[in-house]
């Protein structure tokens, strides 16, 4: 399993597939207590699909083979027909016509027709000091987030540098307005981002973990703060977040400010894993493992549980 995506506590879909084919989408309405092929076959021959996005529990993508995005309007039944470039990073749809995605690092592109076709509306460049004089230097994009159907964030980095580029968008992704800024310490460059509210965000250093920066109005300034490991963090709500890093989960329960680790002791390591709220997520890794997270009684048991930090209550 190398994808998962839960819309709610009990709603939820994993992808994955073997090396030599046999790709599937799975979903379950229980919460992992039951799970139903939706599309592929086991022991088929279709390259296994990965990287989804939803809108909601009924609306989302996933791409497939090199450059192939499936798509389902209901929650169930998955059709092709939309493309998307073989080296896109990352991709995020904020209605069933308007989608945004990263491609090759330095371009942005955005479709208003589901992804039948793509366009580059940002090709990233910047205006930097370098030995007292301004220079125009190419940057990467690495990650896109979407507040809104309108209002999202890119991050991107600057080579052999301490420079992160932040681009934002009002209109859907159609244009960018790049803010450069200065000095982020840290190995890496700048990997994640992931914002609370219109003014409350989170930018990453280090390509599976390093610093995180912090800022309260809107990205116009940045404050350090904790390192946390793993290539992805994601917030269930403005308290509590999580990421992983191998078997290690790194959590906080204060929107960010402190976080602690603990290691688990799963079969396989994770390969990627849902927050959908504060007390319960799922993780999904090779030879089809499938963790719930879930607060319980202190006195419960089960085959293969494992202890974990409990959430606090909302």
């Amino acid at each position: 399993m190398n994808s998962v995506y839960f819309a709610s506590a009990q709603t939820g879909w994993v992808s994955g597939g073997t090396g030599s084919g046999a790709g599937v989408i799975l979903n379950t309405q229980d919460g992992g207590e039951h799970w139903s092929v939706q599309w592929g076959d086991p022991q088929g021959k279709e390259t296994a699909p990965t990287n989804f996005f939803f809108l909601d529990a009924t609306h989302g993508w996933v791409r497939q083979g090199y450059g192939d995005l499936l798509h389902t309007t209901d929650g169930q039944m998955w059709v092709a027909g939309a493309t998307i470039d073989h080296y896109t990073i990352d991709y995020v749809f904020t209605s069933e016509k308007n989608g945004v995605s990263i491609s090759g690092g330095a371009s942005i592109r955005h479709t208003t027709d589901g992804g039948h076709t793509w366009h580059e509306v940002n090709k990233c460049s910047a205006k930097i000091q370098v030995d007292g004089l301004p220079r125009n230097v190419e940057c990467n994009w690495s990650r896109l987030h979407f507040l809104t159907a309108t209002t999202g964030y890119a991050v991107a980095w600057i080579d052999q540098s301490d420079i992160a580029v932040v681009g934002k968008t009002n209109d859907g992704g159609a244009t960018w307005v790049l803010k450069v800024t200065d000095a982020l310490p840290g190995h890496g460059y700048v990997s994640d981002v992931f914002f609370l509210d219109a003014y409350t965000g989170f930018i990453r250093k280090g390509s599976h973990g390093g610093p995180l920066y912090k800022t309260t109005d809107g990205g116009a300034t940045w404050s350090p703060g904790a390192a946390i490991q793993g290539s992805t963090f994601l917030f269930a709500d403005p308290e509590v977040g999580w990421s992983f890093n191998g078997r290690e989960l790194y959590f906080s329960t204060d929107g960010g400010q402190r976080w602690t680790s603990r290691e688990f002791k799963f079969p396989v390591e994770p390969n990627a894993f849902s927050l959908p709220t504060r007390d319960r997520a799922y993780v999904v890794g090779d030879h089809g493992m499938v963790y719930r997270y879930r607060v319980v009684p202190i006195e419960y048991t089960a085959a293969g549980a494992l202890d974990a930090p409990a959430m606090p209550k909302e």
